[in-house]
Order: structure tokens, then C-alpha cells, then sequence
């Protein structure tokens, strides 16, 4: 039984739906879903994600059932795969690294961008979004603020959009009950 089971307690799970991760390679999605599966700390880190990964047991969520699409966040994958997760999923969680800054390495938060606006091109208006700032408890680097995120990835005009933007630490779970009940609430609209 999943951590968020326990909160809400078991319900009768006829309610299901799937989720698909996105973000840049290395931005903490395989860490979330870990997470997200145990609700416990994340130990070590993950190896990075080849290819798509479907989980195989559901998220199991105050009456959903969530499963969970992990996609890899390389150029090959982003092109190849971020289509078909999507095409699958009731909503999008797209995670960024919150260490990647303009000012840090400019390259890698450019693939990071580019990602993000591709995602937003491929996502269908009606599909709710929810996008983590990844990596807050590492609070000695700075992570990115959920205002200078919006601000980077010029996230000002996302009119008839269901989207959501918060920080996060997916490998303590540091924000993730609050983002998760977001999402929850959004693909419940969607649904009715």
C-alpha cells in the first residue's frame, strides 16, 4: 500500500488513471515515482531512465488508481517517446532540475527550455499539468524559486490550461502530498 493509501485511507479504487513523467535527463523523475511508490526517502540515486518505463504496480491514491509513465528524458527519447506516454496519459507531471540555472551552465538549462516548450506543444490543452521544481533540499546550491522558475521558463500566459507550478524535493517527498493532491483534484475535473 502506497504512502498516500495510508493517508486517505483505502477507498473502493474504481477510479483510474495515468500519469506520464517528463523532464530534461537527470531532473529527479524515476526518484519521484520511487517516491511516489513507497513514500519513503529516496536512499541512492536511480540510474536514469532508458527508453519508457510503465510501472507496473498503480499508485494507489485516495480512490485512483494511478499508473505511472516514467519517460526518459534524453534527445533520442524526448523525440521518439514523449508523444506516446502522453498520448496515453490523464496528466502530464513534468519535473525540472531546480539546480539548472542560465547562470550555472547555460547549455544544459537551454536542453532543460527546450524541453519544457516541447512538452507544451505536444500536451493537449485539456490535459492538466503539474510542474515540480525539483531538488529543494539542496538548499546550500540554491535551487530555483517557484518565481524566477516561472520567470526562466517564461510561464506568464498559459490561458485555458489546468497547470500548476511548485517545488518540490521528490527525494524526500518534500512537497509532493501537496502537488499530488493538485493533480488528483485536476483529473478528477477532467473526468466528470
Amino acid at each position: 500500500m502506497s504512502w498516500l493509501s495510508k493517508l486517505f485511507g483505502r477507498k473502493n479504487l474504481e477510479q483510474k488513471a495515468s500519469i506520464v513523467i517528463l523532464g530534461a535527463s537527470g531532473a529527479g523523475k524515476t526518484t519521484l515515482v520511487r517516491y511516489l511508490e513507497t513514500g519513503q526517502t529516496v536512499e541512492s540515486d536511480p540510474r536514469t531512465t532508458l527508453g519508457i518505463d510503465i510501472r507496473q504496480n498503480p499508485i494507489n491514491i485516495g480512490g485512483w488508481s494511478l499508473s505511472a509513465i516514467d519517460v526518459g528524458g534524453q534527445e533520442l527519447y524526448r523525440e521518439s517517446l514523449w508523444g506516446l506516454g502522453v498520448s496515453q496519459a490523464d496528466a502530464v507531471i513534468y519535473v525540472i532540475d531546480g539546480l539548472v540555472k542560465p547562470s550555472v551552465d547555460n547549455a544544459i538549462f537551454e536542453i532543460s527550455k527546450f524541453s519544457y516548450d516541447y512538452m507544451l506543444s505536444i500536451v493537449d490543452q485539456k490535459t492538466p499539468i503539474l510542474m515540480l521544481i525539483n531538488k529543494q533540499d539542496l538548499t546550500e546550491q540554491e535551487p530555483l524559486n517557484t518565481q524566477k522558475a516561472i520567470e526562466l521558463y517564461d510561464i506568464t500566459n498559459l490561458v485555458g490550461r489546468s497547470f500548476n507550478i511548485l517545488p518540490t524535493s521528490a527525494k524526500y517527498g518534500v512537497g509532493v502530498e501537496t502537488a499530488i493532491l493538485w493533480l488528483i483534484e485536476k483529473i478528477q475535473e477532467k473526468k466528470l
